[in-house]
């Protein structure tokens, strides 16, 4: 075998590894919305996805920890794009950072996928990679978006947009568990949070 026959086969075999992940986490976000993060076991999973136990194994040697692990951190990802889609249609700095509660509250209303991605999944992961992949991506955005604003002399000189930055997504985190626990109405931490970030405006 040549070495560019061999490089085609690893590629193919990568990708086939690559598509049997995706697989997995996909019946593992299936299963905690439908029966809930309880329900979430691998022979659930197994059944869903039509994948041996064995291969599941295989992939995710860590079992259900490390499956819960890639699907938490597949909804970080898909909230950073949601976000960043928002981000970039808004029209001013306000949008800007108000897209962020927008994208958040919409995931963490979506019933049990909410909770996981809110509630239940924090308190199973609390340390590692797929910890605050939306969060610190927030951050970072509404930064951005306040020192730009500063520039152009829309939000107060004397903010300290890294501080800022921090306590808004911070307010949001929160608002978002009472949403996904449907305790708080999206719509109306929505509208408060706007309430904040215009406090920030220069006067």
């Amino acid at each position: 075998m040549n070495r560019d026959s061999g490089s085609r086969a690893t590629s193919l075999r990568e990708r086939r590894q690559q598509r049997t992940r995706r697989e997995l986490v996909d019946a593992v976000l299936a299963v905690v919305a439908t029966g809930g993060l309880a329900e979430t076991t691998i022979d659930r999973i197994s059944a869903e996805s039509g994948i041996s136990r064995g291969t599941v194994y295989a992939h995710f040697p860590g079992g259900r920890d490390e499956l819960l692990r890639a699907a938490y951190a597949r909804l970080g990802e898909q909230l950073v794009d949601r976000t960043r889609e928002a981000v970039l249609a808004a029209d001013d700095w306000r949008g800007r950072i108000v897209a962020h509660a927008r994208a958040m509250f919409d995931l963490a209303g979506d019933a049990r996928i909410g909770h996981f991605y809110n509630v239940s999944g924090p308190t199973l992961i609390v340390d590692g990679a797929e910890r605050g992949i939306g969060s610190g991506a927030s951050i970072l955005s509404i930064r951005e978006a306040l020192q730009r604003a500063q520039v152009s002399g829309d939000v107060d000189a004397g903010v300290d947009a890294d501080a800022a930055a921090v306590l808004l997504v911070g307010a949001l985190r929160e608002a978002a568990i009472g949403v996904a626990a449907q305790t708080v109405d999206p719509r109306r931490a929505a509208a408060s949070f706007e309430r904040l970030v215009d406090g920030l405006a220069a006067r």
